[in-house]
């Protein structure tokens, strides 16, 4: 979560330090696979916006992203590791698109895309489409229930004050959301996926180990259901 795409150089400067050190610890370990997002900006407290891109335009943040993966792909090529990056609600990428042709652009076999499906709802609403565009640079599966925020004129969340141009979602089990599932098993089961599929719930701390045993389940469930007639 360092801020590579901080258009101040000293913010920036700092996250190339930690990225290669985090590289560095990777590799010592063996991992082969490393997440992060698109829009790790500016901290919100370097400007008066409550968001990652505080005192930095999308464009300025976009620019350094860019002079982060002039530096950062090399290393991971070199290295052999794996990078799988995500959009995310209040940073300077949070759809679908570009996020999914800035992948493309990078053209690296080390840089794919995380979709993360309690963000669906913010990348559009033809989730089979989006399953399918996303397909062939596709990686690394995030998933979580969530609710259509545009949905019921907006009124499945209240938040404050009015006006409040807050991103709000939230990562519940299978079923407990919005998020059409038997679609989005299908769809990417027709893209060939062969990636990482990982629970991504946080809103049952209380109850975090029947969740995971449930999550476990259920997106075997999904997985036995469409994934075996995708290869018969």
């Amino acid at each position: 979560m360092y801020r590579w795409a901080s258009p101040h150089p000293v913010e920036r400067l700092a996250a190339m330090r930690y990225w290669k050190n985090a590289i560095n610890v990777a590799v010592e370990m063996e991992v082969d696979t490393m997440n992060s997002e698109f829009g790790r900006g500016p901290s919100p407290a370097v400007g008066s916006l409550q968001s990652c891109c505080a005192g930095g335009t999308t464009e300025s943040c976009e620019a350094a992203f860019w002079d982060s993966m002039d530096e950062l792909v090399p290393i991971f090529e070199r290295e052999g590791i794996q990078l799988n990056i995500e959009p995310h609600p209040e940073d300077f990428v949070e759809t679908l698109q570009p996020a999914v042709d800035m992948i493309r652009s990078i053209n690296s076999k080390n840089v794919r895309f995380l979709y993360c499906t309690p963000h669906t709802f913010y990348f559009g609403d033809d989730v089979a489409k989006m399953v399918a565009e996303a397909g062939p640079v596709l990686a690394h599966i995030h998933v979580a229930d969530t609710f259509n925020h545009k949905a019921s004129s907006g009124l499945r969340y209240i938040v404050n004050p009015p006006g409040s141009q807050a991103r709000v979602h939230q990562h519940l089990n299978i079923g407990q959301g919005e998020v059409p599932w038997d679609i989005f098993f299908e769809s990417l089961a027709k893209t060939g996926f062969d990636g990482i599929v990982t629970s991504c719930v946080f809103a049952w701390e209380e109850k975090a180990e029947e969740s995971s045993r449930f999550m476990r389940a259920e997106i075997q469930r999904y997985v036995d259901k469409y994934f075996a007639k995708a290869t018969t």
